[in-house]
């Protein structure tokens, strides 16, 4: 009995769970995007999330050929949400797909009946490029290569490029541009990239984009059919005026080759061969407008579109309560570096430094979100006040012109208080006396002057003139002069001795080195990380010890130190971190944790170096 009421009701958690999840249905281009090569095969997949009771797709008139399907299959997962089960269904359509001819094609809508339910895809807008008459002749002589060992596969100059594509050419300084370096290449097979150098971005300001799960694309580059990886991306801002050129990066590809050669007991995979294939791309020049004439007073350094609102959290308060007022800058741009808007208060009011938060995503049309600055005021005496608009001024790119937008206007009520300045509610001060009268006290009005009593006066004293005081201020300063001078030629002196300017500054400048280190380590930059750390020791021993850094070995350091009665223990262990990073160089591999350790083994060698010499 227990087991069959324990059934049930797993049975119907499982069912909750399955009626709260959302189901979707969506259609998509396997493997390339929506961008494929005239000829080519390729999947279209129709997902519901959901069982489904019955599927309707009608590809007769599409402008491209269902040549299999649709291949059904069924994913079914459970997982524990909040504390109930929830129990997920994926239903999948697939159809392998070909088109004849380039062009721009609308693949329909399909329909899926699930739970008494009819749901609708979306559609696809499926770009068709003409077929690359060199991946023909590739495949022909990849063909031939396999009939004659003499005939080694080849990589064109062409087969595989680097770009710099830009979204924009011409910009206005500080206009948003996105920036990405992408990788082409078509009849051939790359297996990884190694030695990245990325593009020298002097003159913008750069903030690197979140590629998400990185795939190759297919794409038209030159007018050829290309495979698009793209290696990583920027969010640009200009800084000045005219043309600005963006260096080239360069990447090595690794390339499996047909060779030719076939082993002894015949393995396919002896007629391949990886082969290191560098490449560089090209310089690029963006040219960027200076901003026009005619700037508005509030312009706030803004540029892109953008809109602006207020609000008041209260339009009733007492003397001294506080109220929160709100100003919130919206739109895509420049969100980052927009100045924040400088309202006008009433002289009562006691405004505290405003608080500013920024929420934002990054896209190709720049940052976009909201920024909200939050004034916290508090008047101070009762009475009607009124808190102006605020203008906002900025730049739209899509109109060429500048634009200015405008909150509203707010009327704030206040009432007398306990807690006014008066201390009685009255908003006002009031001072004994028969013939005194109330005066207001504002932010900077004449206050009432108070009767001082004369038994709190002091005689005038006597002047300074041969006190000790007096000689005090002739010799305080010559004294001081005397110390500055010496400190003066003293740091002459040091500053001649270059040798001992290197040795002492050994250590800062392996410090500044470590600090390049830490920072590459936290972006997972390995080549970086180990150049940096190689350079710490390398210099610092060299600095330390007065020697050419081309006259360092493994033998010369551990010579010169040993000389200098450094223990045997500190030496071989400065010895390990070299030769753990000039190793590490060459063997991209190495993980996180092994970096993390060999930085604090360079930190404390060097340290231990330092006390010892």
């Amino acid at each position: 009995m227990m087991k069959q009421i324990f059934s049930v009701i797993v049975t119907l958690l499982f069912t909750t769970g399955a009626i709260l999840a959302q189901v979707t249905f969506k259609a998509s281009v396997q493997g390339g995007g929506n961008t494929v090569e005239a000829g080519t095969r390729f999947q279209l997949e129709y997902e519901l999330s959901a069982t489904c009771d019955n599927f309707e797709c009608d590809l007769s008139n599409c402008g491209v050929r269902a040549i299999s399907g649709p291949f059904s299959s069924t994913y079914m997962s459970r997982s524990i949400s909040g504390g109930k089960s929830v129990v997920s269904n994926t239903t999948t359509y697939t159809y392998v797909m070909v088109a004849d001819k380039e062009g721009t094609y609308t693949i329909p809508a399909a329909k899926a009946v699930s739970g008494g339910k009819t749901y609708t895809s979306n559609t696809i807008e499926l770009k068709v490029l003409a077929a690359d008459p060199s991946k023909k002749q590739a495949q022909s002589g990849n063909r031939q290569n396999r009939n004659s060992a003499s005939s080694a596969g080849t990589i064109g100059k062409d087969d595989i490029v680097l770009s710099m594509d830009l979204s924009k050419t011409t910009v206005y300084e500080g206009e948003a541009l996105v920036a990405t370096m992408k990788l082409y290449f078509r009849n051939q097979n790359i297996s990884t990239l190694s030695d990245v150098k990325f593009p020298d971005l002097e003159g913008f300001t750069a903030q690197e984009m979140d590629l998400g799960d990185v795939q190759a694309t297919t794409e038209e580059f030159r007018g050829s059919v290309y495979r698009a990886y793209p290696v990583r991306q920027w969010l640009l801002f200009p800084q000045h005026a005219g043309d600005i050129s963006i260096k080239p990066g360069s990447v090595t590809a690794i390339v499996q080759v047909y060779t030719g050669r076939h082993s002894f007991w015949d393995d396919p995979f002896s007629t391949y061969q990886n082969v290191q294939v560098p490449v560089t791309g090209k310089e690029r020049t963006v040219r960027v407008k200076p901003m026009p004439a005619g700037k508005p007073a509030s312009y706030m350094n803004a540029i892109g579109d953008f809109s602006i609102k207020s609000e008041l959290t209260s339009d009733h308060v007492k003397a001294n309560d506080a109220v929160i007022y709100r100003i919130t800058v919206e739109g895509t741009g420049n969100l980052k570096y927009v100045r924040e808007p400088q309202p006008e208060f009433p002289a009562d009011f006691e405004v505290y430094d405003p608080k500013t938060d920024l929420k934002s995503r990054t896209g190709r049309n720049g940052i976009s979100g909201k920024k909200i600055i939050e004034y916290t005021i508090i008047p101070r005496f009762a009475g009607t006040f009124t808190i102006p608009p605020v203008e906002f001024g900025y730049f739209d790119t899509k109109a060429g012109a500048y634009k200015t937008a405008q909150t509203q206007a707010f009327t704030l009520e206040v009432e007398k208080g306990a807690g006014d300045a008066s201390g009685n509610g009255s908003g006002s001060i009031d001072f004994s006396g028969s013939n005194q009268e109330r005066i207001k006290v504002l932010g900077s009005d004449i206050r009432y002057l108070h009767n001082i009593d004369t038994d709190q006066l002091q005689p005038e004293k006597a002047p300074m003139f041969g006190t000790d005081s007096y000689w005090l201020w002739f010799l305080v300063p010559t004294t001081l002069l005397g110390f500055a001078l010496y400190y003066y030629r003293r740091n002459l002196k040091l500053r001649a001795d270059i040798v001992g300017q290197r040795t002492r500054k050994a250590n800062k400048v392996a410090t500044k080195r470590l600090k390049s280190a830490a920072a590459a380590l936290k972006q997972q930059d390995k080549a970086a990380f180990y150049e940096s750390v190689h350079k710490a020791m390398l210099g610092y021993v060299a600095d330390k010890l007065n020697i050419q850094l081309s006259d360092l070995t493994g033998d010369s350091i551990q010579e010169e130190l040993l000389k200098r009665k450094v223990d045997q223990e500190i030496v071989d262990q400065c010895k390990q971190v070299i030769e753990t990073c000039e190793f590490a160089r060459y063997a991209p591999s190495t993980d996180a944790q092994a970096m993390d350790k060999l930085y604090d083994e360079a930190a404390r060698t060097i340290d231990r170096l330092e006390k010892a010499l």
